[in-house]
Parts: structure tokens; sequence; C-alpha cells
């Protein structure tokens, strides 16, 4: 389901009102992007303006667009030393599931509100005294939960990977790219272009290793039940 269609920017609907000879009586030059090519700007295929966006403002529209939205999200992380670490992630901020694998030993959380049940790894349960497989009903601010931040949540890790947003990328296919690093050397964004400015990939590299996330079921994501006891 396609979530409810945004409005842009008062520069951005300016912009789209002049393309489109819909402009009110003579206003003050709207300053003309110098990193997309307007002449194949087409309204109803890149409808949300992000594109016209410079890339800070279109970072913030994203994380805006992101905020409270659900959806599926599978990361795959690998570090610097080739270590491994998986999150497969359903629902909302405050009400999610998710099952974390790190090298090969899966950990699974539920959250609702101020509750989490965690059934731990036994790489995570033993350091701590729990018993790895078994239920352990916690706080959402318990380490349990709090340790895994921001690969819990997908507005956070977008923010922490796009914070370096360089240029954005021609519409085309339906989406642009948000260009990450110095012209785009540490990755991409990938982001809707009608409707929500919503992402559906997210390609990073550096130093620390590299992150592959994909985003989809945008407002239909629902988290696995609260384990009962919890």
């Amino acid at each position: 389901m396609t979530e409810p269609r945004r409005t842009v920017g008062a520069v951005g609907l300016g912009m789209l009102l002049l393309l489109t000879g819909c402009a009110a009586p003579p206003a003050p030059p709207v300053p003309t992007p110098t990193w997309v090519d307007l002449s194949s700007y087409d309204p109803a295929r890149d409808g949300n303006g992000v594109a016209l966006l410079q890339p800070s403002e279109a970072r913030a529209q994203i994380l805006s667009d992101m905020a409270g939205s659900a959806t599926v999200m599978t990361v795959a992380f690998r570090d610097a030393a080739g270590r491994t670490l998986d999150v497969a992630y359903s629902g909302a901020t405050g009400s999610f599931s998710a099952d974390v694998t790190v090298d090969g030993q899966t950990t699974s959380i539920v959250v609702d509100g101020d509750t989490a049940a965690v059934t731990p790894s036994a790489a995570v349960a033993v350091p701590v005294g729990l018993e790895p497989g078994a239920v352990a009903c916690v706080t959402a601010s318990d380490d349990l939960v709090t340790r895994w931040h921001p690969l819990l949540d997908p507005a956070a890790l977008v923010a922490d990977a796009s914070a370096d947003a360089s240029g954005i990328g021609a519409p085309a296919e339906g989406a642009i790219e948000l260009l990450l690093g110095d012209e785009g050397t540490a990755g991409i964004l990938r982001v809707s272009t009608t409707g929500r400015a919503l992402p559906s990939e997210l390609l990073r590299t550096d130093e620390t290793g590299s992150l592959d996330a994909r985003f989809t079921d945008w407002g239909e994501a629902a988290p696995r039940p609260m384990p009962a006891g919890c």
C-alpha cells in the first residue's frame, strides 16, 4: 500500500508550478539546481519533488517521511575484520520484532512500548547470566535491546549512514540516489520519487565495513506478537 503523498516544501512547490505552467503572477526567480537536469524532469513521474532539493534538505525530508512509519528491513553488515551481523526487522519505532544474527548465532527481540522480550543467543546470554534460548522479559531501554542501536531503528540507521550526503543523482525508474561520501564514494541511499520519499536500498562501504540494508512493505509491516508472560 502506498502511503499518503506529502506536500513538497515551498521552494519545491514553486519550482513545480513553474515547470507545469501554473505559476502565480511574477515572483522572485527560483534558483535552478545544478545537480539535476530539469529538461528531463517529469512531474507525473517525480511527483514528490525530492530530486529538486539540496542533499541536506532531501536527507531531512527522507528522515521526516520515515519517522513513525512501519517497514520490513533487512540488514547485512560485515566489519573490517570480516565478522558478520544480519538483522531481519519488522514494525516501527516502539513496536517491532527483530532477529539479530552475529557470526551465526541469533538473538530474537520483540518490543511493544516500554516492554521487551529477548530470546538471547549463547554469546549474548552467558556473559550476563541468562539462559540461552529462554525468553527474558526486560524494558525496552535494557542493554539487551539498546546494544543493537541503530540497527533496530530504521530512521536512526539511515540518519547515521547518510550524514555525509553530498549529492543527488538524476531521477530514474521512480527513484533517486542520495550520494554518500564525496561524490558517492561511500555509497548510495535509493529513495522513491513518488508518494513519500521513502528508501528502498542503503549501500555503504567505509573503514568500518560494508552495510547493505533493504526496505519494503512501508506502512504495512507488523511485528511478531509479544511472547506470553512479558
